[in-house]
């Protein structure tokens, strides 16, 4: 937003502009109702957990460790929770960066352009309608079984059985409305849910602390040496669990989507997102080891494992104890998710990529209290007809491949020059919220006399008669995409040639491809390491780049492979789905091209969404970033027409931007 417009604005003027032959008001009461910035560190970081610290403890750890990888399940939980750290830290680097709702969207919204960010945020708008909705079977399975199966067994007696083999067994009404019940609260206001989610988090905490401390008290070491021992399902089972022990970490990107309600969300966010990621960790590992070692796994039930495991010890009290915790923990699972959904549905509408009307807030509680009913419910439709172990897997996919985008989108940022990328962080036009103390300082180059990011070192020149001449960043941009093709390439060769590669007699030709693609694997990385990053200063930034964030990549993209091949088929088919969305709508109501957007300004007051430009998508990074540096410099723009209003026209004169008139 240029220098007059943010002035007026900020004194509540009023006036008009005129663009594409349409009016536009900036008055402040003629723009989106903006969400309301209340929430603390502490609030965020309570969110974070809740979101990760519910079905994952009390319904997942009983399947993957009867079904999937045994007592090594605590190295599986280990793995998901090292990638979803790796992928965390790049989430807190954007969360300093760019503090706006909608998560993972925005990050790839202003790195890599328009189009991928519709696929990851059509991919997110998935991981949390599944998520709400498999949690909501969750909540209704733990009320059922302690009632010994009745709600279930009337279900089935009136309605009858489904028999169909991608449907649950009969239809789960009480998911449907509990569902829809936390989804009216949601309406009520952000700071009163988060009050609420506040005190259910600490209760669920308090009994998983319960869980692991009595549990070890019934820890019997042989349960670990038992048919099969201690990884019974081998290496794979251990890799195949961690994908699915994913689905336990996803809650930690609602931290990313509350960044527009944090006071500080430069500050805030990073915070957060690292403490609640060590919290669950430490805390998921020991809940498994916990469970594994009270009873043999084998002998777990999926539906209640950690209940019927201290009843399998005759502390049948504990069973209440643990059902409490579990349905506390739960119920904050279910909030994170219905809590981040409409919030990313919003980002993308406010884009012009989803409808507009999805961007309306309310005045009285400043939620988007139309897009959050509408999602609740197909939530609550999902919970009701499908059972949770599908919906687990399919949701893993969406989250995986946002978490790749994210972590080549933060070495991306980071080998752009820095003229580019200072524009990336929304402090510079951060307006102050009332009440709050927040002080936002631009990121700024430190003191350098090496450029100002992405050329080659001098030691490494002699690259330039490989990649030749390019502009600043993009030989690291394709290098990063180079490295995940090839990764890609890799695993699905380890997953579906293993017995090409076994010993004592491998196929030549498999140990050839594996030998080209691990070599270029190495070349991609020397590629990315021969050029200087730019010396932007964040409130927080990824250590060791560029290898946390390619290991984070790799990691997500083996832990992809191992996802079922039916899995891949329902994500194509949703993703066909979302394109036809995108091209049907999207592009020709994209707000992408206007001089002025809501990443142009980034925290400033967005324009109405319905007033889109039409047939504005640009793919390449260099369109992307130079349309938002023209537009979050000092203006050369005009904004003001000269049949626009007095008043305003007085006030355009009498500004010290005379080039902002027209």
């Amino acid at each position: 937003m240029t220098g007059l417009r943010q002035r007026l604005l900020a004194e509540g003027w009023g006036g008009t502009w005129h663009r594409m032959g349409r009016t536009k008001q900036v008055a402040t009461d003629a723009m989106e109702t903006p969400l309301n910035r209340c929430l603390s560190t502490l609030d965020i970081t309570l969110l974070g957990i809740g979101h990760m610290v519910g079905a994952g403890i009390y319904v997942l750890t009983g399947t993957v460790a009867k079904d999937t990888a045994g007592p090594a399940i605590i190295i599986s939980f280990l793995l998901a929770g090292f990638a979803s750290l790796l992928a965390a830290l790049c989430y807190a680097e954007f969360g300093a960066r760019v503090p706006k709702a909608g998560s993972a969207y925005v990050y790839t919204y202003v790195t890599i352009g328009e189009f991928w960010a519709f696929v990851i945020g059509w991919n997110i708008v998935l991981e949390h309608m599944i998520g709400a909705a498999s949690v909501a079977r969750a909540w209704s399975g733990y009320i059922d079984s302690l009632f010994n199966g009745t709600i279930s067994n009337a279900t089935k007696s009136t309605i009858g059985v489904l028999h169909s083999g991608y449907l649950s067994e009969y239809p789960d009404f009480l998911a449907f409305a509990v569902t829809l019940i936390y989804c009216g609260f949601l309406t009520l206001g952000v700071k009163g849910s988060a009050y609420f989610n506040s005190i259910f988090t600490l209760i669920n905490l308090c009994v998983m602390l319960f869980v692991i401390i009595v549990g070890m008290a019934f820890a019997d070491i042989s349960n670990w040496n038992q048919e099969g021992g201690f990884a019974p399902f081998g290496a794979s089972g251990i890799i195949a669990g961690a994908a699915t022990c994913f689905y336990a970490f996803v809650g930690f990107d609602s931290i990313a989507t509350a960044g527009e309600e944090a006071k500080n969300p430069a500050q805030s966010i990073p915070r957060a997102t690292l403490v609640s990621m060590t919290i669950v960790t430490i805390g998921y590992i020991l809940v498994g080891a916990t469970l594994t070692l009270m009873v043999p796994y084998y002998t777990l039930n999926p539906a209640a494992a950690l209940p019927d495991a201290f009843a399998a010890h005759g502390a049948t009290w504990a069973k209440y104890v643990v059902s409490v915790g579990a349905l506390c923990g739960m119920t904050t699972t279910l909030f994170g998710s219905l809590f981040s959904l409409p919030r990313c549905v919003y980002a993308m509408a406010v884009d012009g990529l989803l409808f507009s009307w999805l961007a309306r807030v309310s005045e009285k509680t400043k939620v988007p209290v139309i897009t959050l009913i509408l999602c609740g419910f197909f939530s609550a439709l999902i919970a009701l007809v499908f059972d949770i172990e599908k919906l687990v897997e399919f949701m893993s996919i969406g989250t995986l491949m946002a978490y790749t985008i994210v972590s080549a989108s933060v070495i991306i940022l980071r080998y752009q020059p820095a003229s580019r990328c200072n524009i990336k962080s929304p402090t510079h036009s951060l307006a102050p919220t009332p009440g709050t103390l927040t002080t936002p300082t631009t990121p700024t180059p430190k003191e350098t006399t090496d450029g100002e990011g992405g050329e080659l070192r001098a030691s490494c020149r002699w690259l330039t008669k490989v990649v030749g001449e390019r502009e600043g960043g993009s030989v690291v941009a394709w290098a990063v995409v180079l490295f995940t093709i090839t990764s890609a390439s890799f695993c699905v060769l380890l997953q579906w040639g293993s017995d090409f590669l076994a010993l004592p007699y491998p196929a030549a030709w498999a140990i050839i491809i594996a030998i080209i693609l691990i070599g270029v694997l190495i070349f991609s990385v020397l590629v990315i390491v021969a050029h200087r990053q730019n010396q932007l200063v964040l409130s927080f930034t990824v250590p060791l780049v560029p290898l946390f964030p390619l290991t984070s990549i790799f990691i997500n993209v083996a832990l992809m492979v191992h996802l079922n091949p039916m899995t891949w088929i329902r994500f194509i088919v949703w993703m066909v789905i979302g394109l036809l969305v995108y091209f049907a709508y999207g592009q020709y109501h994209s707000r992408e091209g206007e001089p002025v957007s809501s990443y142009s300004t980034l925290l400033t007051e967005p324009t109405p969404a319905g007033n889109t430009v039409f047939g504005s998508v640009q793919h390449t990074l260099s369109n992307v970033t130079a349309k938002i540096a023209s537009a979050a410099s000092e203006d050369k723009k005009p904004i003001v027409d000269q049949e626009s209003g007095t008043e305003m026209a007085t006030l355009s004169e009498s500004s010290p931007d005379q080039n902002t008139t027209g």
